[in-house]
C-alpha cells in the first residue's frame, strides 16, 4: 500500500507542451474514474466509525489526490492498493475521535471541490488550522462558504490580499445544541451547500439552510444529499431551504466509484475532429451522469451516431440549443463541437466565471485562435456552425484550466503545435495524454 502524501501535487502549470500532428483510425476511450463522486465518498468515509473501501477503473487525477492528501494532513487513515483495472482506496474513518492537525498547512491543490468540503470539516475543529491551494485556486473566490461560517461563530479569516490561504477554526456554532439557522449563497456554485451537507454530520446542533439565489449545478448538490442519505442522513428540501438533522455515518464496506461522464465530451470531440470511431467505455448508469446525459440525448444534432460503446462522426448535424446549468463542464469542448457541426447556443454557463479561468471569456479566447468564432451573448455563448478549424500562429495559453487544456490538445493534433499549461489534464484525467499515445 503507497500514502497519497508521497506524491507530488502540482501547484502550477505554466510548462509548455508540443502537441505532434496526429492521425488517429480508431481509440478507445476509458472514463477515468468521476472525482465528483470520489472526494465526496472521501469525505464522508472520513468522519465513518469503520472503514471504507472505494474501488476505481483506471487512475484517479490530482483533484482526488489532492483531497486524500488534504485528509491525511488532518489525520485520516488513507491507504492505496493496486487492483487488475485500477485500485483500492481504503479510508479508517475518524468516528469520535475528530480530526488531528498533522501538518501546519492543509493543501487542496487546484481542486475547488476539495477546499470547500475541507473547509466544512476543518470547521468541526477548535485548533486553528491553514488551508491553502494552488495558484489558481488562491485566486477563486471562497465567500459564500466563508459567510456561512461567520453565521455559524466559526473564525475564517484571510491571511493575505488573495483568497488563499485562510485560517479556520472552529468549532461549529461554538459548540451550542440549540437548533441554528444560516444563509448559504448558492448562485455562483453548488459546492457551499454540498460542504454543509456533508459538515452536517459534524454539527452540534440541527441545522436548517436557508438558500439565497438560483441554485446551479444542481445536480452535484442532488449527488451529496443522496450519498448523505443513502449514509444515514436525513436531509430534506422545503422549496428554498433545507433541513439538515444530526447525523452518524454509517457506510457500506466497499463502493464503486461510476466514470466521469463529462469526459465523455472529449472523446465525442475526437471523433468529430478525426472522422474516426471512438469506444467509449466506464460510461455511468443513469442517476451517476450528473447533468451529462444531454451529450447522449443530444448527440444526432452534433452529427454523431452513439450506438452502445461506439461513437462516430456522421454527415448531418443541426443547430441546437444547450442549457448547461449542471454541467458547466462541458461548455468549451461542447462549443469547439458546435462549431465544426451544426452550429448552436449555449446558456446557463454565467456562474462558469468562477471556474479556474473566467470559461466563458477563455473558451471563446480559446477556439479564436483556432479561428473558430465564438460570440458571447448575455450569459451565454452562440456559434455559427461549419466552421473548420485553423492553425493557431503562437502557444496556446490554457490558462491553469484543464478542460480548456484538453480542448486544445485534441484541437492541436489536427496541425501540431506548442500549449501552455503542461500536466493540466491530470487534474481530471490522468490517462489522457497517454490515451492519445502523446506521452
Amino acid at each position: 500500500m503507497s500514502d497519497q502524501r508521497d506524491r507530488p501535487i502540482e501547484k502550477s502549470f505554466t510548462g509548455r507542451v508540443v502537441i505532434p500532428k496526429t492521425n488517429f483510425e480508431s481509440v478507445d476511450y476509458y472514463l477515468p474514474p468521476s472525482k465528483s463522486h470520489m472526494i465526496r465518498l472521501l469525505a464522508i468515509s472520513s468522519i465513518n466509525k469503520g472503514t471504507t473501501d472505494l474501488l476505481v477503473k483506471g487512475s484517479i487525477g490530482s483533484d482526488i489526490k489532492s483531497m486524500i492528501s488534504s485528509l491525511q494532513s488532518l489525520g485520516v487513515n488513507v491507504s492505496e492498493v493496486g487492483t487488475d483495472d485500477g485500485a483500492k482506496f481504503t479510508i479508517n474513518g475518524i468516528g469520535d475521535q475528530g480530526f488531528t492537525k498533522l501538518h501546519p498547512e492543509v493543501f487542496c491543490g487546484n481542486s475547488g471541490t476539495a477546499l470547500r468540503i475541507i473547509i466544512g470539516l476543518v470547521a468541526s475543529m477548535k485548533e486553528s488550522v491553514i488551508i491553502a491551494g494552488d495558484e489558481s485556486l488562491s485566486n477563486r473566490n471562497n465567500g459564500a462558504i466563508l459567510a456561512s461560517l461567520q453565521q455559524s461563530k466559526v473564525i475564517a479569516e484571510k491571511v493575505t490580499q488573495r483568497y488563499l490561504p485562510i485560517n479556520v477554526q472552529g468549532p461549529w456554532f461554538g459548540g451550542e445544541t440549540s437548533h441554528k439557522t444560516i444563509v448559504v449563497d448558492c448562485s455562483k456554485s453548488s459546492q457551499p451547500l454540498t460542504s454543509l451537507m456533508i459538515a452536517s454530520a459534524l454539527f452540534p446542533c440541527d441545522v436548517t439552510l436557508n438558500i439565497t439565489g438560483e441554485t446551479v449545478s444542481n445536480k452535484h448538490f442532488m449527488l451529496t444529499q443522496r450519498l448523505c442519505n443513502e449514509c444515514g442522513a436525513n436531509i430534506t428540501q422545503r422549496e428554498a431551504s433545507f433541513d439538515l438533522p444530526k447525523w452518524a455515518p454509517t457506510l457500506n464496506n466497499e463502493y464503486l466509484i461510476p466514470g466521469d461522464s463529462s469526459i465523455a465530451s472529449f472523446a465525442i470531440l475526437l471523433a468529430k475532429l478525426h472522422n474516426c470511431p471512438v469506444n467509449l467505455f466506464n460510461w455511468p448508469n443513469i442517476h451517476d451522469l450528473l447533468g451529462n446525459e444531454l451529450l447522449h440525448e443530444m448527440a444526432p444534432s452534433l452529427g454523431i451516431s452513439w450506438d452502445g460503446n461506439t461513437i462516430t462522426n456522421i454527415s448531418d448535424s443541426d443547430y441546437a440549443i444547450y442549457d448547461l446549468t449542471d454541467c458547466n463542464d462541458l461548455i468549451t469542448p461542447l462549443s469547439a463541437m458546435l462549431a465544426i457541426s451544426g452550429g448552436g447556443r449555449i446558456f446557463g454557463i454565467s456562474h462558469t466565471i468562477y471556474k479556474e479561468s473566467n470559461r466563458i471569456e477563455k473558451t471563446v479566447e480559446l477556439l479564436g485562435l483556432f479561428g473558430l468564432t465564438v460570440t458571447i451573448d448575455g450569459d451565454g455563448l452562440v456559434i455559427d456552425g461549419g466552421q473548420v478549424p485553423k492553425s493557431p500562429q503562437q502557444a496556446v495559453n490554457c490558462h491553469n484550466d484543464h478542460r480548456l487544456f484538453m480542448t486544445a490538445v485534441l484541437l492541436m493534433t489536427k496541425f501540431g503545435g506548442e500549449l501552455i499549461g503542461k500536466g493540466l489534464h491530470s487534474i481530471a484525467d490522468e490517462e489522457f495524454m497517454r490515451r492519445l499515445g502523446l506521452e
